[in-house]
Order: structure tokens, then C-alpha cells, then sequence
């Protein structure tokens, strides 16, 4: 059903929790390659490993996370190594370290701002590190780090934070941003707040912000959405402004014939619709992109002007 549709990662849908013991290894040329970015012994003083490595390359990632991989291939996933650890005098006290390589920075921050919430605290680890209660991730380069403690202990927490400053220091280049985003009004401000940004690369993230419809109506490829609290800016991007108005007119048709909207067509052709929550949406095509306001009308005409500004 559109709507509101938040369902994001947890730390369950990782590969540390689905896939344990040899036979999730496939060995290929890569796993060295991926394994020097891991804690070598010694590094996380009283943590020791408590499995071999695993590691995944390509459509592998399939076969670790039941109904989650495809958010991954979708910002452009190339390999991932996953390995758990615990503390050599308390076993029970566990994490898992898991690193994605992703395509490009732009794919990692992505991903990133896909898999992290509104909540958490930052910290200083790589790039815009977010610790959420008992899991920790960052960005750098071309790799998400996600690290995962099995319990909300403080030496739990104190060994996560360890182990994410280890990988960071081991992984090298900076952390380029989207192009898109920067088209976003006060993005210096959203990039501060967590989950003020969250970049697009399909329908699938899309959905998990608010579901438009079943059906991928936007043909969406690359996308950006600010949340400001009382009201969220949506951008897309298409090749050119043909396309643009191309994939509006067929959104606009989809949307009209869906019994969860009530629309309208104003005169300066701006698509307008409230859903049955009442949450109201104003959509236009904009040169070689689809610009949507999602809160109060008041407002509408004067951001959506300032987009245009930037664009």
C-alpha cells in the first residue's frame, strides 16, 4: 500500500547474523585482498577472532542475505568480508565487523544513508560514523563499515568503537559525496543531522522512504531526498529534460488512477495530491528533473522556487 514505508536494515540483516562456518566461505582471489582491511591480532588487545573471514563477491551476496542483497546491488555492490569477534575472557562478549566495498564513494554514501536512521550519536570514525545503540557505521572511500555488538555493554560499545577505528585507519581515500545532493538547500545543515539526506540510486530505497506506488512509476536511477522535519524535498535526476517530462506525465497517470490519492493538475501544470493521511505532495518537472515538496502547501511554491535556483 503507498505510503510511508520505513523499514531499514538492522543489524539481523547482516551477514555476520545469517551465514556462520565454512560453508558459507567461497574462496575466490579477492578474500586477501579484502582480508587486510581486517583487525590483525593484537590490534583490539583483549578481542580475539571467533570465526574464520567470510567473503562475498558480486550475486554471492544472495546467497547471505535472504530479501536484503538487492539494496546493495542496487547502489552498486562489489564484494563484502564479514568476521566475528569476542572477548578472550568473557566470551560472551561478541561483535560482528562486516565491510562492503562498494562501486564508487558515491554508492558507499548511498548505501550508507540508506542504512543509517534519524537516531544515534555521531563519532569520530571515518567519514559521518553514526553509533546506534549497540552498531556502528561509517563511510570511507569506496566501503561502508557496519560493526554490530551482540549486547548495548559498555565494553561492548568501547570494542566496536575500537575495532571501526581500526578498519578506518586501514582503509584509504576520501569521501566523496554525491553531485546531487548539493542541489538541496541547506545541505551543509542536513549532512549534520542524521538521516537528513538519503541518496537514491533506485525504486528500492525510494520505497523505503514513502511508496509512491507498487510499481516503479518514477523509472528512477538517481535520486535525492532532504528531510527538514516539517517538510522533505525530493530531486530526481534523468538524462535530459525530454525524459524528465516524459516520466512525470507517465507518474502523474499512475498517480491519478491510485484510490490512495486525491489529485490535481493546477495551471502551471505543478501535479498536486494528498494521501489518506493527509500528507500533501507537489510534483513538477523541472528541466532534466522531477522535483517533489511532500508537507504544507504554504510552503510549497516558495522551496520548490528555491530548487529551481540551484539547479
Amino acid at each position: 500500500m503507498p505510503g510511508e514505508h520505513k523499514i531499514r536494515p538492522t543489524p539481523y540483516m547482516s551477514l555476520g547474523s545469517l551465514c556462520r562456518g565454512e560453508s558459507c566461505i567461497r574462496p575466490n582471489s579477492n578474500s586477501s585482498q579484502m582480508a587486510v582491511y581486517l583487525p590483525q591480532p593484537g590490534e583490539l588487545k583483549e578481542w580475539e577472532p571467533s570465526d574464520n573471514p567470510q567473503h562475498v563477491i558480486g550475486d554471492d551476496l544472495f546467497l547471505l542475505i535472504n530479501g536484503g542483497a538487492e539494496i546493495y546491488h542496487e547502489y552498486g555492490f562489489k564484494q563484502a568480508i564479514v568476521r566475528g569477534f569476542k572477548h578472550k575472557k568473557q566470551a560472551t562478549l561478541q561483535f560482528n565487523l562486516e565491510i562492503y566495498e562498494m562501486q564508487s564513494p558515491e554508492a558507499a554514501f548511498g548505501i550508507y544513508t540508506f542504512k543509517t536512521s534519524d537516531s544515534g550519536k555521531a563519532i569520530d570514525v571515518g567519514n559521518e560514523g553514526l553509533l546506534e545503540d549497540y552498531y556502528l557505521n561509517f563511510r570511507k572511500g569506496n566501503f561502508l563499515v557496519t560493526v554490530i555488538g551482540f549486547d548495548a555493554k559498555e565494553e561492548t560499545i568501547t570494542a566496536i568503537t575500537a575495532a571501526a577505528k581500526v578498519v578506518a585507519a586501514k582503509i584509504k581515500g576520501s569521501g566523496q559525496r554525491p553531485q546531487l545532493i548539493n542541489f538541496l538547500p541547506g545541505v551543509d545543515s542536513l549532512l549534520t543531522k542524521p538521516g537528513g539526506i538519503t541518496y537514491l540510486k533506485g525504486n528500492l530505497a525510494l520505497v523505503n522512504n514513502y511508496q509512491f506506488d507498487s510499481r516503479d512509476i518514477f523509472a528512477l536511477k538517481e535520486g535525492v531526498i532532504g528531510d527538514y522535519g516539517n517538510f522533505k524535498l525530493f530531486i530526481f535526476r534523468y538524462g535530459d529534460t525530454g525524459e524528465s517530462r516524459e516520466k512525470f506525465k507517465t507518474a502523474a497517470n499512475y498517480l491519478k488512477e491510485n484510490p490512495q490519492f486525491v489529485c490535481s493538475v493546477q495551471p502551471d501544470n505543478t501535479f498536486v495530491m494528498t494521501d489518506k493521511k493527509g500528507i500533501s505532495f507537489y510534483i513538477e518537472s523541472y528541466n532534466r528533473y522531477i522535483l517533489i515538496f511532500q508537507g504544507d502547501k504554504e510552503k510549497a511554491a516558495g522551496i520548490l522556487e528555491k530548487i529551481r535556483d540551484r539547479l
